[in-house]
C-alpha cells in the first residue's frame, strides 16, 4: 500500500491427515508463508458417512454406536490438528486451528469466505478422472466454489 502498511495476509490450509496434506503444509510453511501471515488449518469432519438415509441399521443394534462414532471422528480430528501443530511448532507462524462439521470442500471454501482469505493451499490424492468424477474431489470442489486463488500441491 502506498502509505507503507500492508495488508496481512491470510492462507487458509485445508488437513486431512493424509500424507498429501502434510505434503501441502510443508511445501506452504517452505515456500509461501512470510512472516505475519495468518495461517488458518481447517480439518473437516463429516459424519454423514456413518449414517444410512432411509435405513434403519444407523443404530445397528446398539443405540450408542452413532455417538461413539461421531465421538472416533472428533478425535481423529483433534489428532489430525496436533499432528499440524507438530510440523508447524516453531515456525514462528501465527497459527490458528479450526475443526469444522460437514462436507471438507464446503467447510474449507466457508471458513477462506469468512476470514476473507487470500489463498487457499490443499493437497491432492491424484485420483484419475474416473475415480475422481465417482467419488468427488476436495481439491476440485475448492478450485471450482472459491473467491479465493487455491494452490492444489501434487503428489
Amino acid at each position: 500500500m502506498a502509505d507503507g502498511t500492508e495488508k496481512r495476509r491470510t492462507c487458509v490450509i485445508a488437513v486431512d491427515g493424509s500424507k498429501y496434506s502434510t505434503e501441502a503444509v510443508t511445501w506452504f510453511k517452505n515456500n509461501v508463508y512470510k512472516p505475519g501471515d495468518r495461517v488458518l488449518f481447517v480439518t473437516a469432519i463429516d459424519h454423514r458417512k456413518h449414517m444410512q438415509y432411509g435405513s434403519v441399521t444407523m443404530t445397528p443394534g446398539n443405540p450408542d454406536s452413532i455417538t461413539h462414532a461421531f465421538a472416533a471422528e472428533d478425535k481423529k480430528a483433534n489428532e489430525i490438528l496436533e499432528k499440524v501443530k507438530a510440523v508447524t511448532d516453531g515456525s514462528g507462524m501465527d497459527c490458528e486451528y479450526f475443526k469444522m462439521s460437514g462436507e471438507p470442500g464446503e467447510c474449507i471454501v466457508q471458513k477462506a469466505k469468512d476470514t476473507e482469505a487470500d489463498l487457499i493451499v490443499t493437497g491432492c490424492r491424484g485420483l484419475g478422472t474416473i475415480r475422481r468424477t465417482i467419488l468427488g474431489s476436495v481439491s476440485d470442489y475448492i478450485i471450482h466454489h472459491s473467491d479465493a486463488p487455491v494452490f492444489v500441491c501434487r503428489h
